[in-house]
């Protein structure tokens, strides 16, 4: 009897390693960055300080966003994890694209570098939700396996 018991829990332990319930989910690690630079701009002037981020709609090549801030004259260029590596560009698939930055309530941009939530500083967000939430956003680019250079241009918070 006790062996009948002991051969159940091995073959469980068989079936999960094989159908991967001991793992969770299997990351993918894409084979290469790519180049992926651009301006932003609100309103046709150049966006300073403000996050950039690249959230893929397909899998194949990653399950991880890319991010960037832009510099004073709007530019950003992106970097992204691969596996434990941050590496600078995205892999090559379709994206969505959000523009956020957060404002203190004196007006001034909580910094890149800033390890406060936004939140503890009272800041909010500055840029309209169309553009600036992941889910709502209708920003896409379709990075190409030589990379690529995407320009947008956002509205104001109202």
């Amino acid at each position: 009897m006790r062996s009948s018991g002991l051969a159940w829990l091995l073959g469980l332990f068989t079936l999960c390693s094989l159908s991967g319930c001991d793992k969770g989910p299997k990351k993918v690690i894409p084979d290469k960055s790519v180049p992926v630079t651009g301006m932003i701009t609100i309103e046709g002037k150049p966006l300073g300080n403000a996050r950039v981020t690249f959230f893929p709609t397909e899998a194949p090549q990653g399950d991880g966003a890319a991010s960037g801030y832009t510099d004073s004259a709007g530019k950003y260029e992106l970097r992204a994890m691969f596996g434990d590596k941050m590496v600078t560009g995205a892999a090559p698939g379709r994206y969505k694209v959000s523009v956020s930055k957060m404002l203190r309530p004196d007006g001034t941009t909580v910094p890149p570098e800033s390890k406060e939530p936004p939140i503890m500083s009272g800041a909010r967000e500055s840029i309209a939700i169309e553009y600036s939430a992941w889910d709502r956003t209708e920003q896409t680019a379709t990075v190409s396996s030589s990379g690529g250079t995407f320009d947008f241009d956002v509205k104001p918070q109202k």
